[in-house]
C-alpha cells in the first residue's frame, strides 16, 4: 500500500492530541559538535534522569552533543510523522514499542541493522534477550532497540500478610492459592464497603501466558484471542473479582489514585495488599517509602501452567529514515542501551528502574549491585531470564489490539460480560478492524 495511506491512518488515530514540548537547558560547553536531536516522552522526575544520561554521553566523547527534547506521549507519534514527512525530523526518538510497527510499515524508520558493524550485529543477534530484541522488530528487521524495557509482577505488602498469619516469604504455588490469600487480606467497614483490597489481579495480556500459549502464536503469526486457555485465564481473574464483589471493587478503585507515580500509589498508601504492577515501582518505593517491607512475586500459574510468565513492553529508540545524523543517533542509542558497554549502561537502567537489553547488562557488576541494594527487583530478572517471556505481537495495529484486549478484560472484571462473551466480542472487533484496514489498503501480512 502507499506510504501516504499508512500516514493518514496513523494521523487519524492521533487527531486532537497535544504536541507541547520542553527543551533541554542550553548546553554552551559543547559548541562546534554535531547535534543529535533526541525526542523523548519522560516528564517530571523522569526528565531529570534523561538529562543525566545525556550529560554522561556528551562528556564521554567530543564529536557529538545529544540535545533532549520532551514531547508529550499522546502527541509524540503525530509530531514524529509530521516532522518526518515535512523533511525536518528528529535524529532519534524514544517510543513505546506498540507504536513502532505502524511507523515501520510506513517506511518512516531506519532498519538499525544497516547502522551496525558486523561485530555489533553478531552481538545483537546472539547476546541480547530474545523477547526484548524481538519487541523492536517488524517483518524481520530491527527498527527499535530498548533503552528500558518493562515487565510486571505482584507487589506484596509483607506486614499485611503477617497480620493475616501468612508468611510473605512463601509465595503461592498456584493462582488459586493467590486468590485465597487475597480473600484473607480484605478489610471491609461496618456497611460492607471495601476498606482494603486484598488482591488486585490484572492484565490478561500476561496472565494468558501463565494459563497457556497466550494471545499470540509467534510460529504461525496468528492471534489467539478467544481460545480455551485465554478464556480460562480471564475466567479465573473474573471469579476472583466476583468474590470481592463487582460493584464493591468498582467503588473502591474509583476512590484511589491509581495513576500516581509517587507515594500516593495505593500500594504504598496501604490501600491494597497485593497488586500487579511494573518493575519501575521498585524505584518508586525506594524514593517515597524506603522503609516499606514488601515482596515481589511472579504470576503464580494454575496447576500445570507456565511459571514466570512475562510480556515485554517499554521504551525503544527509533531513528527516522529521514534523520540527518543517523551515525550520531546510533552512537547515542548504543551508549544508553549497553550494546557496546553493558556495565556503563547498567547505571542508566538503575537510575530509571528499567529492564535491560541483554544478560550482559542484567548481570553486570553495576546492575547486580543495584539489585543487591533493592532485592525485590530480582524477581523481574528471574522472569526475564526464564523461558516464558514474550514480545508483543509484531503487528501494525498493536495499539488497537492492546486497547481492545484491555476493554475485554474490563468488561469481564466489571461483570458486564462473561469472560467468553468478552473474548468472543474481542475476536469480532479485531476481525472487523482488520477488514476495515484491508479496505483502506493496509497490508497486515507478516
Amino acid at each position: 500500500m502507499k506510504v501516504s495511506q499508512v500516514i493518514l491512518g496513523i494521523l487519524a488515530l492521533a487527531v486532537g492530541y497535544g504536541l507541547s514540548t520542553a527543551k533541554m537547558p542550553s548546553t554552551e560547553d559543547y559548541k562546534g559538535r554535531e547535534k543529535i536531536k533526541f525526542w523523548h516522552r519522560w516528564g517530571g522526575e523522569w526528565e531529570k534522569v534523561v538529562f543525566k544520561i545525556a550529560k554522561e554521553f556528551n562528556e564521554s566523547q567530543t564529536q557529538y552533543e545529544v540535545v533532549p527534547m520532551f514531547v508529550t506521549g499522546s502527541g509524540s507519534e503525530t509530531k514524529f510523522i509530521l516532522s518526518a514527512t515535512g523533511g525536518d525530523p528528529c535524529d532519534v526518538m524514544s517510543i513505546w514499542n506498540g507504536g513502532l510497527a505502524p511507523l515501520a510499515a510506513a517506511d518512516l524508520l531506519t532498519p538499525l541493522e544497516t547502522l551496525m558493524t558486523p561485530e555489533e550485529l553478531e552481538y545483537f543477534q546472539t547476546k541480547t534477550y530474545p523477547s526484548v530484541r524481538q519487541s523492536g522488530q517488524f517483518r524481520g528487521k530491527t527498527y527499535g532497540i530498548t533503552i528500558g524495557a518493562d515487565l510486571f509482577g505482584y507487589y506484596v505488602n509483607a506486614d499485611h500478610l503477617r497480620e493475616a498469619g501468612i508468611d510473605p516469604d512463601t509465595p503461592p504455588k498456584t493462582f488459586a492459592d493467590l486468590v485465597a490469600m487475597g480473600k484473607k487480606l480484605e478489610k471491609k467497614d461496618a456497611n460492607g464497603n471495601l476498606h482494603r483490597m486484598g488482591l488486585n489481579a490484572a492484565s490478561l495480556q500476561t496472565h494468558g501466558y501463565a494459563f497457556g500459549a497466550g494471545f499470540w502464536d509467534d510460529k504461525t503469526k496468528q492471534l489467539r484471542l478467544n481460545t480455551p486457555d485465554m478464556i480460562a485465564a480471564l475466567t479465573a481473574m473474573a471469579e476472583q473479582r466476583k468474590g470481592v464483589g463487582f460493584q464493591n471493587a468498582q467503588r473502591f478503585w474509583a476512590s484511589q489514585n491509581t495513576g500516581s507515580s509517587t507515594g500516593a500509589w495505593p500500594f504504598i498508601d496501604g490501600a491494597v495488599s497485593i497488586t500487579y504492577d511494573g518493575q519501575w515501582r521498585v524505584e518508586e518505593i525506594r524514593k517515597y517509602k524506603p522503609d516499606m517491607d514488601y515482596r515481589v512475586w511472579p504470576i503464580p500459574p494454575p496447576e500445570g501452567g507456565n511459571p514466570l510468565p512475562g510480556s515485554i513492553g517499554g521504551n525503544f529508540m527509533i531513528i527516522p529514515a529521514a534523520a540527518k545524523n543517523k551515525k550520531g543517533a546510533f552512537e547515542w542509542l548504543k551508549f544508553w542501551s549497553g550494546l557496546t558497554n553493558p556495565n556503563r549502561a547498567a547505571k542508566f537502567e538503575n537510575w530509571g528502574g528499567w529492564i535491560p537489553l541483554s544478560p550482559d547488562v542484567a548481570h553486570s557488576p553495576t546492575y547486580e549491585a543495584y539489585v543487591k541494594q533493592n532485592p525485590r527487583f530480582q524477581t523481574f530478572i528471574d522472569i526475564l531470564d526464564g523461558p516464558n517471556v514474550h514480545a508483543y505481537p509484531p503487528v501494525a495495529y498493536l495499539g488497537f489490539l492492546i486497547d481492545e484486549l484491555q476493554r475485554a478484560e474490563d468488561a469481564a472484571l466489571r461483570g458486564s460480560k462473561t469472560p467468553k462473551e468478552a473474548l468472543d466480542q474481542l475476536q469480532k472487533n479485531v476481525q472487523k478492524e482488520l477488514a476495515k484496514r484491508k479496505e483502506m489498503g493496509f497490508d497486515d501480512s507478516l
